[in-house]
């Protein structure tokens, strides 16, 4: 495999892995917020937007890795559903508690899809070519 394939498909994973962490931190740092009664929720916020350059790299490099079609489908999928749950949902909870309540929810579903991804990439970089 050329190395720039093979570059591309290592930052790939790195980056799925990464993403897959933050999410997980970020879960902690909520939790801690509501439950451990420590301030963290400005660490989750400004976490949470840190994270949007993870799925912008993935995306980059699921095309220059030149990733199966199912992986750039699934990876637009993740940067969508990171998008609504960061920018759109969040900012609607004052409006509709309901729209509020899917945060966590798509956290739940971002978090399987990069995990899912995270696995297959993984696998794909140890295959012999």
């Amino acid at each position: 495999m050329e190395p720039r394939l093979t570059l591309s498909r290592y930052a790939y994973a790195v980056t799925a892995w990464l993403f897959a962490a933050g999410i997980l931190i970020q879960v902690f740092l909520i939790g801690l917020t509501f439950l451990g009664g420590q301030p963290s929720l400005q660490t989750h916020i400004g976490l949470g937007h840190g994270l949007a350059v993870a799925p912008l790299v993935m995306i980059v490099a699921a095309y220059t890795g030149r990733l199966p079609r199912p992986m750039k489908l699934f990876t637009w999928i993740a940067l969508v559903v990171y998008v609504l749950l960061a920018d759109v949902v969040i900012f609607m909870g004052g409006s509709s508690p309901i729209i509020a309540a899917l945060h966590p929810v798509l956290a739940v579903l971002l978090f399987t899809a990069i995990g899912l991804l995270a696995i297959r990439i993984s696998r794909l970089v140890r295959e012999p070519q």
